[in-house]
C-alpha cells in the first residue's frame, strides 16, 4: 500500500503516453489495421471475475484447481494463451486491499493495489477490478486499449465522487496495471507502482516505470535505481487512481513471441524478491503455479505488504 503525493497527477518522473523501443515508433492507440508496434523499458533507471482471496490462489474459470493455469479463447490465426494468478494480504497487513482480474477469455488481466483506509484501499482496489471486468471483448487492440483507459479514468472519477463525501483530506485510491492481449500483441496500461514485467529468452525486463517520488528522484538524478527500493519514500505515489480530478493513463504496445511469459504484480512482491528470484520462479513453473509460488516466496521474505501477481504464458498457435 503507499500513500500520494501532493501535486498533480502528472508531475516529476511522469512518463510519455507511449514509450517507443525496438526501433519502432509509438503512437496513439489507434486501429489503422491495429499496426501495433513495440514499447520496452529496461529496469535499471514498469460484471468480470473480480478475485480477491485473502489468502489463497483461486482459478479465474470454474472447476479448475487453486492457482491452476486457465485456457484462453482465440482464434487459431493468433497466439493462445494460458494464465493463473494469487494474492495474499502479507504477513503484517490485517486486510488485502489488493485486487486482481484474470480473464483468459477475454485476453485481459489487471493487478490493483488500493490505499488509504483498510476500507477504503480495498474499496478502490475492487472497483477498478470490477469494471475493468465489464469490458466488451475486443478484436482489435486500439479499440480495447482506449476501452481500459476510458474504463480507469471514469472509475477515477466515481472514487473521487465517493471521497467527496468523507472528512477532509480523506482519499479512496489505488493503483493499477492492465494488459490487453489481441492477436500477436498486447497494450499495458497503468497508473502507479504496480509493475508489468516481461520474461523472454531468460532475460527479465520491467515494461512499466513507477509514478513514484523515487522514481522521479532517479530520473532526475539525485537518486541511484539501486537506492530507490530502500528510499524512505519509496511508497509515496505521483499518481494513482482516485487522487487527481484529471488522471493520465500512461501505456505501451507490445509485440507478442511465442514463448515469453508476462507478469502483473503489486509493489507487495518485488519489494521483497530481487529480480533473479522473480525470473527463477517465472521461468521454472506454470503460470498458476507461478503466481502462487512468487506471493508465497514474497510472504516468506516478510510480507510487509499485500501481495499478488497475476501470470500469463504466451503460446504458438496449435496446428
Amino acid at each position: 500500500m503507499a500513500t500520494r503525493a501532493g501535486g498533480h497527477a502528472g508531475g516529476a518522473g511522469a512518463t510519455p503516453d507511449f514509450i517507443a523501443g525496438e526501433g519502432e515508433h509509438a503512437g496513439d492507440f489507434r486501429d489503422a489495421g491495429d499496426r501495433a508496434a513495440s514499447g520496452t523499458v529496461a529496469n535499471g533507471t514498469g460484471s468480470g471475475s473480480l478475485l480477491h482471496p485473502e489468502h489463497a490462489a483461486r482459478p479465474s474459470v470454474p472447476g479448475t484447481g487453486p492457482g491452476t493455469a486457465t485456457p484462453g479463447g482465440q482464434t487459431p490465426a493468433t497466439l493462445r494463451w494460458t494464465s493463473g494468478a494469487a494474492t495474499d494480504q502479507g504477513r503484517v497487513r490485517s486486510v488485502n486491499q489488493d485486487a486482481y482480474l484474470d480473464r483468459p477469455d477475454l485476453g485481459l488481466w489487471a493487478v490493483a493495489d488500493g490505499m488509504g483506509g483498510h476500507t477504503d484501499g480495498a474499496l478502490a482496489s475492487r472497483t477498478i477490478v470490477a469494471a475493468l471486468g465489464r469490458i466488451p471483448h475486443a478484436t482489435r487492440l486500439g479499440s480495447a486499449a482506449r476501452a481500459i483507459r476510458a474504463t480507469v479514468q471514469a472509475v477515477n472519477q466515481e472514487l473521487l465522487d465517493q471521497a467527496a463525501t468523507l472528512p477532509a483530506g480523506d482519499l479512496i485510491g489505488s493503483t493499477a496495471v492492465v494488459m490487453v492481449a489481441v492477436g500477436r500483441h498486447c497494450a499495458i496500461l497503468w497508473v502507479g507502482d504496480s509493475r508489468a514485467y516481461r520474461l523472454r529468452d531468460g532475460v527479465l525486463a520491467q515494461l512499466t516505470i513507477d509514478h513514484s517520488q523515487v522514481q522521479a528522484m532517479v530520473d532526475a538524478g539525485l537518486l541511484s535505481p539501486e537506492g530507490a527500493e530502500e528510499h524512505p519514500q519509496s511508497n509515496v505515489l505521483l499518481r494513482a487512481v482516485g487522487s487527481d480530478t484529471l488522471l493520465e493513463v500512461d501505456g505501451c504496445i507490445q509485440r507478442l513471441r511465442a514463448g515469453d511469459r508476462y507478469l502483473l504484480c503489486s509493489d507487495g512482491l518485488y519489494r521483497e524478491l530481487d529480480p533473479r528470484t522473480m525470473a527463477t520462479i517465472l521461468a521454472n513453473l506454470a503460470p498458476g503455479e507461478g503466481a502462487q509460488r512468487l506471493v508465497q516466496r514474497a510472504c516468506e521474505a516478510g510480507g510487509r505488504d499485500n501481495v499478488s501477481a497475476v501470470v500469463v504464458d504466451f503460446l504458438a498457435p496449435r496446428d
